[in-house]
């Protein structure tokens, strides 16, 4: 298991990258799978700063990080001393049908670090926010070989037999 202890600060979230990047490689995840992960401990990390120690950090404000490769999925765990917040349970934002012209500012980090994981988990032990960020190893399967929709319907209609 890595771990990594950093301020609670927007400038931390360089370090944060890297991290994030070991992990990825460490995993052998894809480049796709690896922007996933990224997008949710980002927006995860700067959901803690902003709201939960406020945007400067402060002195009390300390992020950890955890990660570790398991057979079939990768995690990213971090942890705050910020007040209990479960991010699992926040709905997704009402007006995303909406066009972004007519949208409120904010509000979807929640929304896509849980929209990239495959699965997040939260849990609140010893005064400590626990919040966990799964990514399968492997990208879901898509078209056979390269083979698209319009290929399978023209081979049916006039393939070979």
């Amino acid at each position: 298991m890595e771990r990594l202890h950093l301020p609670a600060a927007l400038d931390s979230i360089d370090q944060m990258v890297g991290f994030v990047a070991t992990l990825a490689r460490a995993a052998g995840l894809s480049d796709r799978q690896g922007r996933r992960l990224r997008l949710a401990v980002e927006e995860l990390v700067a959901n803690i700063v902003v709201h939960g120690y406020g945007e400067q950090g402060g002195p009390a404000g300390e992020l950890e990080l955890e990660g570790g490769v398991e057979p079939g999925h990768v995690w990213l765990r971090v942890i705050d001393a910020a007040p209990p917040f479960d991010p699992t349970r926040v709905s997704a934002p009402l007006d995303l049908a909406r066009p972004l012209s007519r949208r409120r500012p904010g509000g979807l980090g929640l929304y896509l670090a849980r929209s990239a994981a495959d699965r997040l988990s939260y849990e609140y032990v010893g005064g400590r926010n626990r919040v966990t960020i799964y990514l399968d190893r492997a990208d879901p399967p898509r078209e056979r070989s390269g083979e698209t929709a319009r290929s399978r319907s023209t081979r049916r209609e006039g393939g070979s037999d």
